[in-house]
C-alpha cells in the first residue's frame, strides 16, 4: 500500500473507554466506571506550556484533562470537595494506588502500553 497507510483517512483513532477505577467513590448510586479519552500531541504541548513546563503539575494537568466521566470540572463537584481546578479535586477523589492506577491507564490509552514512551506521564 506504501504511504498511504498513514493518510488520515486510514489512521484508526482511539476512542474514550470506560475503565473501573474505584467502587469506593459511586458504591449505592449505580456508576461506577469513569471515562477517560486519548489526545493528541497538540494537547500535550498546551499543557505541557499551561504547567510552566513544571513536571509534577504537568502530570495533574494530563490526568485531570483525560478524565471525561465524571466531570472534574463541575463546579457543584468540586464545592462538594472543597476545592477548585480539576487537578486539586482529582487528588481529593482519590487514593494513592487509584491515583497511580489513573495515570497507568491513562498512559495505556495514549499508546504507552507496548514500548513504555509515555513513561513520564
Amino acid at each position: 500500500m506504501g504511504q498511504e497507510c498513514f493518510y488520515r483517512e486510514n489512521r484508526q483513532d482511539r476512542a474514550e473507554e470506560e475503565i473501573l477505577l474505584t467502587e469506593r467513590l459511586a458504591e449505592g448510586c449505580g456508576e461506577t466506571h469513569w471515562r477517560i479519552r486519548p489526545m493528541t500531541q497538540r494537547e500535550n504541548e498546551e499543557i505541557w506550556k499551561r504547567s510552566g513546563e513544571d513536571e509534577g503539575r504537568y502530570q495533574e494537568m494530563i490526568l485531570a484533562e483525560s478524565v471525561v466521566f465524571p466531570d472534574l470540572k463541575d463546579a457543584a463537584l468540586q464545592n462538594s470537595y472543597g476545592v477548585i481546578g480539576a487537578e486539586r479535586l482529582l487528588a481529593r477523589l482519590l487514593l494513592v494506588g487509584e491515583y497511580d492506577c489513573l495515570r497507568r491507564e491513562v498512559e495505556r490509552i495514549n499508546g504507552g502500553e507496548d514500548d513504555g514512551c509515555t513513561d513520564y506521564i
